[in-house]
């Protein structure tokens, strides 16, 4: 009689037969991350990749307390501020970054306004552009006395002199001074829903506005030009999803009826433990400062919040959380094809805190062969014997070299498992195990438990109607 397999034996499943992990991947450096982009087509720009190379992002974030090495090459975004509340309090990713900047097209010798500077990072990649002047506008006087410090304190300001480009630091005050000189281009950072009209007075003929116009719900990035007779030119580019500016702010910049300033002081002073706080939420928004189609932004925040790493929540450290992080942003990653950079992430997040998650969906994104994967999914059922994803994993590995008998313990395992959300995936298995076993009658119950597990599954229901038409 055959047993019950949701009663765990594993004596028919030998860990030790599988071959051993001694190595995984983890973060590339800036460099290369940066090659890799030119290497896909995302990167064309020869001025903007040398640009990216000379700008380490890490050194403009928050100090964090935990060294893990290449943080800046990873995919997620970093805070450069304690308050992430307040608007553009994060630095966006490599990717983003590359290409709003290729759109943008800065030009050697441009005067550059840069609204809501997002820390010092972008300022310094608009510098190493070969610019005249670079004027900064952060809307609060904390932050801006802050970003100045920090760019002395990384002797920027002797980098910009040696390179010939005149530095601005200024407020909201910026848009009544009268100056002579026009702007080339004006980028803004933070959303506005309508166009910065007051600054269309201080671009050149042909100077351009880029700035995210939308809503709270969602920004698209608009370039703005001024062309001759004073024709305005409004083109979207893409969907940036960024923060709102307060609208003081956009009342100035955009020319609409202005009320008082509600000023409120910082009630977050920079702390270890505040910027403790600021790391560990710094990617609680998966589509926050992200760009690119609808289609993606959905994608990112669907694979985000159905992923997830099984760890305590009460006083979780730091280095789990951004751990946590990097295996989300793997399963992105790996949702949207792009294996080795995923697998990077996976092995990351493992290397900080040891998770069959991250194992498990390492062995699927970096497996070179099939031993590869087998060695992977041995790791994650050493580091958490009940996550039954891995115990499936080497089943449909095993299928996969006709070891179709031997697979139908580790499918029956998965089953027992448990940790496992799709537990109707292990239950498909093994009812294609044993129909090709020619076990029909084992395989219609199997079925039946399939359906009931996920019964919108067309497929499953075809399969145990088949089945059971064919036992009649």
């Amino acid at each position: 009689m055959e047993r019950d397999w949701r009663v765990r034996d594993i004596s028919n499943c030998d860990l030790e037969l599988l071959p051993e992990v001694f190595s995984w991947p983890k973060l590339c450096s800036q460099s290369e991350a940066i090659e890799r982009l030119a290497f896909m087509g995302t990167l064309e720009d020869s001025v903007v990749k040398d640009a990216l190379s000379k700008t380490p992002r890490e050194i403009h974030s928050l100090p964090l307390s935990i060294r893990i090495e290449n943080i800046e090459s990873s995919a997620l975004k970093l805070p450069w501020w304690i308050d992430l509340e307040k608007p553009n309090s994060l630095l966006p990713g490599l990717f983003e970054t590359g290409h709003i900047f290729q759109m943008i097209g800065i030009e050697t010798n441009d005067s550059i306004l840069l609204v809501g500077p997002r820390g010092n990072w972008w300022t310094e990649i608009i510098l190493h552009m070969g610019v005249k002047k670079i004027t900064i506008l952060e809307i609060d006087d904390v932050r801006r006395e802050v970003l100045q410090n920090r760019w002395e304190s990384l002797r920027l300001d002797i980098v910009a002199k040696a390179l010939n480009c005149d530095i601005e630091w200024c407020g909201l005050e910026y848009i009544d001074n009268k100056n002579d000189i026009l702007l080339d281009k004006v980028i803004i950072t933070g959303g506005l829903t309508t166009i910065p009209t007051n600054l269309l007075s201080k671009i050149d003929m042909n100077g351009q506005i880029w700035a995210p116009i939308g809503s709270n719900n969602s920004t698209v990035l608009q370039k703005i030009t001024k062309e001759e007779f004073g024709e305005i030119r409004c083109q979207h580019i893409t969907l940036w999803n960024v923060d709102m500016l307060d609208r003081y702010s956009e009342n100035i910049l955009c020319g609409s009826s202005v009320f008082e300033r509600n000023i409120i002081k910082n009630s977050i002073e920079e702390s270890p433990e505040a910027t403790r706080e600021a790391w560990l939420h710094a990617n609680d928004n998966p589509i926050r400062d992200r760009l690119g189609p609808e289609s993606l932004l959905e994608i990112i925040k669907e694979v985000w919040n159905t992923s997830d790493i099984l760890l305590e929540t009460d006083n979780i450290s730091l280095k789990d959380s951004i751990a946590k992080d990097l295996f989300k942003m793997g399963h992105v990653l790996q949702k949207i094809g792009v294996f080795r950079i995923a697998a990077e992430h996976h092995g990351m997040s493992y290397l900080l805190s040891p998770s069959a998650e991250a194992a498990c969906y390492l062995g699927m994104t970096y497996s070179i062969d099939n031993q590869d994967s087998l060695a992977w999914q041995r790791k994650a059922i050493e580091t958490d014997p009940n996550f039954g994803e891995a115990w499936n994993e080497i089943g449909e590995i095993l299928m996969k070299k006709d070891d179709v008998k031997n697979a139908v313990n580790w499918f029956r395992e998965a089953i027992a498992s448990k940790n496992y959300s799709k537990r109707w995936v292990a239950y498909t298995n093994l009812t294609r195990s044993q129909i090709e076993l020619e076990q029909d009658i084992s395989a219609f119950f199997t079925a039946q438990k399939a359906v009931e597990l996920f019964p919108e599954n067309k497929e499953l229901t075809e399969l145990l109607f088949y089945l059971g038409e064919d036992l009649v």
